[in-house]
């Protein structure tokens, strides 16, 4: 029963128009999966970590986790409040370090900074990133591609043959990154929050 909901998501192959009696859409997005086959690849970074193997606190992985949000739709519909946009991205990384989320997360850790991380998940011979980001002081210095690369090079040693990156399409840096490391867009989502009134 739709009247038990504060909030409902529709999600589409096809944009669309939805009329809830007693619901509002309050925004609308559209979702792209890039998706690269992997080959062989040998340029990882020495900075490059799996977040267990170093100390990091977790309220820095927090911070990253906010900043790989900024384009979210948690936080960009206004009606979502920031407050549960960085609990449910608190709960996304803890979640990803117990392993209930994420495969695993690497962190990008240099000068015993942490610059950047990503979350994996793998699901049979293919893998799809969680989260990612790097700290807004350190972007367009490389990290967010040895990131990608790092885990790439992890992913083929383990068989994984695809790798999948979520991301909006209204991201236009974010898109274009991934372009240009060889990922192309295969799939698109339309969703669309409905809040009751």
């Amino acid at each position: 029963n739709s009247a038990d909901y504060d909030l409902i998501y529709v999600l589409s192959n096809e944009d669309f128009q939805l009329k809830l009696d007693h619901f509002e859409n309050s925004f609308s997005e559209t979702k792209v999966n890039f998706v690269k086959t992997l080959e062989a690849n040998t340029d990882t970074s020495k900075f490059i970590f799996e977040f267990d193997k170093v100390t990091i606190d977790k309220e820095q992985l927090y911070l990253l986790a906010y900043e790989s949000g900024k384009n979210s739709r948690f936080l960009l519909d206004a009606k979502f409040g920031e407050n549960h946009f960085k609990k449910l991205y608190q709960t996304w990384i803890d979640n990803s370090i117990n392993k209930k989320f994420a495969d695993g997360v690497l962190v990008y850790f240099e000068e015993n900074l942490l610059k950047g991380f990503v979350t994996y998940k793998i699901n049979n011979d293919t893998a799809s990133v969680g989260l990612i980001a790097v700290d807004n002081n350190y972007q367009g210095k490389g990290i967010g591609a040895k990131l990608v690369q790092n885990l790439e090079h992890l992913l083929y040693q383990k068989k994984i043959k695809q790798l999948t990156i979520p991301t909006q399409l209204s991201n236009i840096q974010a898109c274009s990154f991934y372009q240009k490391q060889g990922y192309s867009i295969k799939h698109k989502t339309f969703i669309k929050h409905y809040w009751k009134i």
